[in-house]
């Protein structure tokens, strides 16, 4: 039995990262064309383990539940792939929202190319809705489905139900406010001591790279414990390895942070630059971890493979988990 447990998790992860893989190419619009083979792993990698689950006909909620959630996003993904390449529609607006305006379809899809995509994330997502009620990631892909399709009902409906989940999701905000729905006022807070949303425990490593000139790159990972999100971590240094940089040059193009969520609690921070020692000044730097509670349990931890949605952002499962 553990051994299943361990191949459907290691199927899960497996999705998981290649939908951080497209989420990352259509972020950065770097190789998109390759996003529907992607996406097609990774379905196939869901359809196994849904098959799987049918034949164990047994208590399986969490991995249904992240079947479903997984499913909703590749279609999603498949819909942003298809308006980006093939319509030639651009997903990211000038306010920095990302999804479409109202009869998007209509407007740039005079063929029906993107109708069936369309009709397949309104489906994943609304079978999928429930699967995690305190996240706003599903809701989110629905409404951004149903707006380029032209249901503006629906659409309010589900940016409505993404701020019921986290009323700070500024991307259901504009949205809404877009479709000519009055928005509530968000609540004042500086973040630092907000509750974290949904029902599960993670660690979100958030990396972003540049300095004030060239601008900044950023990645957000999710995964189920510390020590998963150590290795992100590290991987992230590692990369800049052959960079040849000081430290100081560090610091300055690096901004490295771990979080740790939990369900209703404030978030805890740790700025991972500032627990990279100052000595060597040059070579290969390691985070030092003494200070940090890798070994503290999360409970209930997040899925394996599962991505989550938080201060509106779409965080997919850290790949090396």
């Amino acid at each position: 039995m553990a051994d299943d447990d361990d191949a459907t998790n290691a199927l899960l992860i497996q999705a998981g990262a290649l939908l951080r893989d497209c989420g990352e190419r259509l972020t950065d619009d770097a190789e998109t064309d390759a996003v529907p083979r992607l996406l097609a792993e990774a379905t196939r990698c869901y359809d196994t383990v849904a098959r799987k689950l049918s034949a164990d006909d047994a208590e399986t909620g969490e991995t249904a539940a992240t079947v479903a959630v997984g499913r909703s996003t590749a279609a999603a993904l498949a819909l942003h792939q298809c308006a980006w390449d093939e319509l030639d529609c651009d997903w990211s607006w000038e306010d920095e929202s990302d999804g479409p305006y109202l009869g998007h379809m209509q407007e740039f899809d005079e063929d029906g190319i993107s109708e069936p995509l369309a009709a397949r994330a309104i489906e994943a997502a609304r079978e999928a809705l429930d699967a995690d009620p305190g996240d706003p990631l599903v809701p989110l892909q629905l409404g951004h489905a149903l707006c380029w399709s032209g249901d503006r009902d629906g659409a309010v409906a589900a940016y409505a139900e993404v701020l019921r989940r986290d009323p700070g999701d500024h991307v259901a905000r504009d949205r809404l406010a877009e479709l000519g729905e009055e928005v509530p006022e968000e609540g004042a807070s500086d973040g630092a001591g907000s509750p974290s949303p949904g029902r599960y425990a993670f660690a979100l490593i958030r990396a972003e790279a540049g300095n004030a000139g060239w601008g900044w790159s950023s990645i957000t990972t999710a995964c189920g414990s510390v020590a998963a999100a150590r290795r992100d971590a590290d991987a992230v240094l590692s990369s800049l390895a052959d960079a040849d940089l000081t430290r100081e040059e560090l610091a300055e193009m690096l901004r490295l942070t771990l979080e740790i969520h939990r369900p209703g609690q404030p978030v805890t921070r740790f700025d991972l630059v500032d627990h990279i020692p100052h000595q060597p000044r040059e070579g290969v730097f390691l985070i030092d971890w003494s200070g940090i509670p890798e070994g503290e349990p999360l409970d209930p931890p997040l899925p394996p493979g599962r991505p989550v949605r938080i201060d509106g952002e779409t965080c997919f499962h850290g790949g090396r988990s």
